[in-house]
């Protein structure tokens, strides 16, 4: 237990309460799944108000280590804000990241449904004459954290089964083992946004949380678009590792 010092140069309260925390969390104290102590009995450890108590929370909760439950309580999610290295140099299942650092994956699907591609989505998906597409938007977390929004563009005429398919937590596995697909290459681009209220609230963090969005279209080995894909991940989650080649010495101006 902590003594919170309210000595000239110390930090606010509640940051000392929110490190003191988000020690016990990381030496499971706390563990991942458990309900925390009342606000109130909190309050009443540290000898603070709940406002105080409320502010410590609510930190960790931005932070993806703490998740409010209304009416519930307060519980660990996550064992610490350490983000995860995400590599670009291949197409690569999030299932399989998250699962490869021990992070435990859950996949939420908020929309399936055929839409009408416009023309430039029309095109990045070598469409032809059906514009007609699948969307299927999803929430990704690990450790019950939200982590990521995907949502995921696919050629009706191609995959139309998939409507009446239930979708697991990596896509590319149903693509692969129930459609034969080969995922042979992709294109990437990725740029910074600040997240919109609708998205903000799926991520659990406040509207204008930066956050890195990321469009990817796959190929198949007769280089045919098999995927178009928009992803949205949490800023404060992710790094993102890009591997490069030689050196051009013709690139020296």
């Amino acid at each position: 237990m902590i003594n919170i010092t309210r000595r000239r140069g110390a930090p606010p309260k509640y940051i000392q309460l929110s490190n003191w925390l988000r020690k016990m969390i990381e030496k499971e104290r706390y563990k991942v799944g458990e309900k925390l102590p009342s606000e109130n009995d909190l309050a009443e450890m540290f000898k603070v108000n709940r406002n105080t108590v409320r502010q410590a929370i609510m930190q960790l909760v931005n932070d993806g280590i703490l998740e409010k439950k209304n009416g519930v309580g307060t519980f660990v999610t996550s064992k610490s804000d350490e983000k995860v290295l995400y590599s670009l140099k291949n197409i690569t299942s999030l299932t399989h990241e998250l699962k490869r650092r021990d992070i435990k994956p859950t996949t939420r699907l908020i929309v399936k449904k055929v839409i009408e591609a416009d023309e430039e989505m029309a095109k990045k998906l070598m469409l032809g004459g059906d514009n007609r597409v699948i969307e299927i938007k999803r929430l990704r977390c690990g450790n019950r954290t939200p982590l990521v929004i995907e949502r995921s563009y696919l050629s009706y005429r191609d995959f139309k089964d998939i409507m009446n398919m239930e979708i697991p937590d990596s896509l590319y596995k149903l693509l692969i083992e129930d459609f034969g697909v080969t995922l042979e290459h992709s294109i990437q681009i990725l740029w910074a946004i600040a997240l919109d209220e609708d998205d903000a609230e799926l991520l659990k963090v406040n509207p204008g949380f930066p956050a890195m969005f990321q469009e990817s279209i796959i190929y198949d080995e007769n280089n045919i678009a098999i995927e178009l894909l928009h992803s949205q991940y949490r800023g404060d989650k992710f790094v993102f590792s890009v591997e490069s080649g030689r050196f051009s010495p013709t690139n020296i101006d």
